[in-house]
């Protein structure tokens, strides 16, 4: 969050704020906004408190709006993913852009570890086989490689 000086006073400048809904069990993400750190802390605090409060199954954040993207950006994203997956949240990234993927791999993002589907309707189908895989008790997310869709 940025402060703009007004005189003697110090105003604090609003914070784009990411919307969740909850659609299919699944909080839903739409990241339509320029990624700021105070944008992307004030998101990840929020969607941990909706996790917890929605009792989601599945988090999916669709990153079709984001234009570009840098590696700080996108790791600050993994954590929050990371986060989500600790509370027991699977999570699923959707929507990346043909150019923001080619500069993340060039910039050497790590990826490994990372869910991500083309679509939303992918990622959708996606988080189900994880969560029929969970519920099942195979525990075994080495298939879902196959499932990957680029």
């Amino acid at each position: 969050m940025w402060r703009q000086a007004t005189g003697a006073e110090t105003v604090a400048a609003p914070v784009a704020r990411i919307p969740l809904q909850v659609s299919n069990q699944c909080l839903v993400a739409s990241i339509q906004v320029d990624l700021t750190d105070a944008v992307l802390a004030q998101f990840r605090d929020h969607l941990l408190r909706e996790l917890q409060a929605q009792q989601a199954h599945g988090v999916i954040l669709d990153l079709s709006g984001i234009e570009v993207m840098d590696l700080s950006d996108f790791e600050n994203i993994c954590s929050t993913i990371t986060m989500a997956e600790l509370m027991g949240v699977p999570a699923v990234v959707c929507g990346l852009r043909p150019g923001v993927v080619a500069s993340l791999i060039l910039l050497g993002a790590e990826t490994d570890e990372l869910k991500a589907a083309r679509d939303l309707d992918m990622a959708f189908e996606l988080l189900g086989k994880r969560m029929t895989q969970r519920m099942e008790g195979s525990g075994d997310e080495g298939d879902l490689a196959s499932d990957h869709h680029p």
